[in-house]
Order: structure tokens, then C-alpha cells, then sequence
């Protein structure tokens, strides 16, 4: 009797790893990926703040860690340090794929647009900017193109209207003169106080105790550059990612994202 149990209890085993088609199939149950650390700035640090209780009745275990570079969270969550990001727009996040063989992916539905505009506190209106005036404008490539945009859009300005990427070098007409001086996305709200306008996020601004609706000009093309959960490429139909996305879309995390930011974070229904 033991042996007949024995045998038979050989051959569940056998039949679990036995191969099809010269393949061996070992069956094991797939574990839930629980926790999980998003990386973030201060600027959008309250919301993913306000995240962690929300996905925790679902279960999840969310830690995150605030970063001084925009660019640093991408490096953290392309080396895996970091498994998910919430900060940069969808073009930022392609830029730096190409640039560093990257692999990652905003997973969808998008969520947000944070709006970018020009500011000052020497001058109320377009038109009063004197000539040869001085603007900060940020360095990187694709936030400089989204300030000459801005500008171009609103008639102060030309560009070349071939290229996909503008940069100062293809302004064509400059009819006051502007000085352009780039710097770091970061500094250009702190340049207010010594430049005479600057181009700056408006999450930027809200971060520096500014009034970001208080814009000589905005951009009118905000869903050009929408924001959301990155990940890996490989994590993003993970039921975590889905999850996290839900989380933040959620009307809770909205009404927060609302009182707390006051319309700063403009949703995609």
C-alpha cells in the first residue's frame, strides 16, 4: 500500500515537470508584486504623498523618494532602483530613451498636463517687455522648444517652422531683441527676481509660493505634453502599474490634487 502512495505521488511529480514539445514545464503560482517605490520632487511629492494610503487599501505598500533632478529619476527607474516615476512629461521621457538606450514606457490612460508659461515681476503684459530684454529660458532641448513655442505662438517671435526641435538658434525674427539665458528647468523661477521675464512650469512656480496663473503668456498646446506613471517597458501591463495608474486618476486623488495644488494638474477625462 505505502508503495502503491509512493509511486503514485512520483508520478503527480512527473506529470508537473514533464516535457511538452521538449520543453520541461515547471508550474508555480505567480507572486503579486506588493510594494513598490515610485520616485518623485517636491513639486509633485504631495500627490504621490497622497497616493500611499489609497493604494494601501488595495493592498500595496507604496514608498517613494524625492529627487533634486529630473533627469536622476529617469536613471533610477531605468536601473531599477526606483519602480515607478511620477514627475516628467511623455516627451521628456522619450528624449532620454533615445539618448541613453532606455526602455521606458508611460503607461496609459495619461493622466495629466502641467502647464508652462512666461512670467515676470518687473512687467504685467506681453507688450510691456522693453527691448533687448532678458529671459531665462530652460537649457534641455525639449522644454526649450516649448518656450520658443510659447512665444512664437504668441506672435512675439519667430522660428523655423522645418524643424521638429527648435532650439535659440532658429528664431529667424526677433523683433525686440530678447536676450535668451538658459539654465535649469529649476532656476528659471528663481531667476524672476534678477531677469526681466523667464519661462518656467507652472509647477515650478506653485513650488516657489508664486501665483502660476499670474502668466504673461501660457502654452496652448498643454496635451502635447501629458504626464503619468513610467516604468520599465517590461512592467507596464504589470497589475501593479494598472493599480497605481487607477490610483492616481481616482476622483480622491484628484480633489486633493485640486485643494492642494489649486488646478495646477490639468486631468484628461
Amino acid at each position: 500500500m505505502k508503495r502503491a502512495i509512493f509511486m503514485a505521488l512520483v508520478s503527480l511529480i512527473l506529470l508537473r515537470v514533464m516535457p511538452f514539445n521538449g520543453v520541461s514545464v515547471v508550474q508555480s503560482a505567480e507572486t503579486k508584486k506588493m510594494d513598490i517605490s515610485i520616485a518623485c520632487a517636491e513639486t509633485t511629492q504631495a500627490l504621490v504623498d497622497a497616493v500611499v494610503p489609497v493604494m494601501a487599501e488595495k493592498g500595496y505598500k507604496v514608498t517613494y523618494q524625492i529627487f533634486n533632478n529630473n533627469v536622476n529619476t529617469l536613471v533610477a527607474v531605468n536601473d531599477g532602483s526606483m519602480e515607478a516615476l511620477m514627475l516628467v512629461h511623455k516627451p521628456f521621457m522619450q528624449i532620454f530613451n533615445h539618448r541613453n538606450n532606455a526602455d521606458l514606457v508611460m503607461v496609459e490612460p495619461h493622466m495629466f498636463a502641467v502647464g508652462m508659461g512666461l512670467f515676470s515681476e518687473r512687467y504685467t503684459s506681453i507688450e510691456d517687455l522693453p527691448e533687448n530684454a532678458s529671459i531665462a529660458i530652460m537649457n534641455d532641448s525639449m522644454n526649450m522648444d516649448r518656450g520658443l513655442r510659447i512665444m512664437a505662438d504668441a506672435n512675439i517671435l519667430s522660428i523655423d517652422p522645418s524643424k521638429k526641435t527648435v532650439s535659440l538658434i532658429d528664431i529667424v525674427e526677433n523683433p525686440k531683441n530678447f536676450k535668451f539665458v538658459e539654465m535649469d528647468q529649476t532656476q528659471t523661477v528663481r531667476s524672476l527676481q534678477d531677469m526681466d521675464a523667464a519661462i518656467a512650469f507652472f509647477s515650478h512656480m506653485k513650488n516657489a509660493d508664486k501665483d502660476f496663473n499670474n502668466y504673461l503668456i501660457r502654452d496652448q498646446r498643454p496635451d502635447q505634453y501629458p504626464q503619468g506613471v513610467i516604468v520599465k517597458a517590461e512592467n507596464a501591463k504589470a497589475q501593479w502599474a494598472h493599480d497605481l495608474v487607477q490610483a492616481f486618476r481616482s476622483k480622491e486623488i484628484r480633489d486633493i490634487a485640486y485643494k492642494y495644488y489649486g488646478g495646477l494638474y490639468e486631468y484628461f477625462d
